[in-house]
């Protein structure tokens, strides 16, 4: 083997090696950062600041619940819908994200499914930049669009749903209307759109105060 192809060799040996330590400076970097977001998404506070934009079988409740004269018999469309086991729900749920660390947060977007009483409502993406700087927080709308058939078929169920709505839930009840929201942030690092590990989980009680 001549002198000058041993050169050559150990030049693209040197020249390999420093590809990779490259590289490999690079993949820990953007592990640092991937790790530091999710701490900081850990970190975060989750609460139900509001409902509101609520239709029900195609007709805007909204006002009746305001109102606290939430009649079901003046919504024809419930009834309807019981008929035909098709009773849509169009709402919107204004999530409340609070920051408490040191740092910045960027989300990219996030998925999301709503529960009620353990049945799944809807679940969709927010594909939307959100920025959250350090001790502040912001509100992020989350739309349901879904047939609640199988949740108003039950008649204990819907009067509870009812009596919320109209702000008449007996506080002395233990069964509370808790909704179930978990979320799947999704941020970037450098080009590379990064999905949080599982859902975080949120689990709320509904108050009548949330729709008015």
């Amino acid at each position: 083997m001549s002198k000058r192809y041993s050169l050559a060799v150990n030049k693209r040996l040197v020249c390999m090696k420093k590809i990779l330590l490259i590289c490999f400076i690079a993949f820990s970097i953007a592990g640092c950062g991937v790790s530091r977001k999710i701490s900081l998404l850990e970190k975060c506070s989750y609460d139900i600041k509001s409902a509101d934009s609520v239709y029900l079988g195609g007709r805007d409740i909204t006002r009746m619940i305001r109102s606290g004269k939430l009649d079901p018999g003046s919504i024809p469309e419930l009834a309807i819908g019981l008929f035909r086991k098709n009773i849509p729900l169009r709402a919107r749920i204004n999530l409340g994200i609070s920051n408490p660390g040191s740092g910045s947060i960027e989300l990219n977007q996030f998925d999301y499914i709503i529960s009620f009483k353990g049945q799944e409502i809807t679940n969709g993406t927010t594909a939307r930049r959100i920025e959250i700087n350090p001790n502040e927080s912001t509100t992020v709308p989350l739309m349901i669009n879904s047939n609640i058939y199988s949740i108003l078929s039950d008649r204990n169920t819907r009067d509870e749903i009812i009596s919320l709505m109209r702000g008449t839930e007996d506080d002395g009840n233990n069964q509370k209307s808790i909704i179930n929201i978990k979320i799947r942030p999704s941020f970037r690092v450098g080009k590379k759109l990064i999905r949080y590990p599982g859902y975080i989980n949120i689990d709320k009680e509904l108050r009548s105060e949330m729709f008015r």
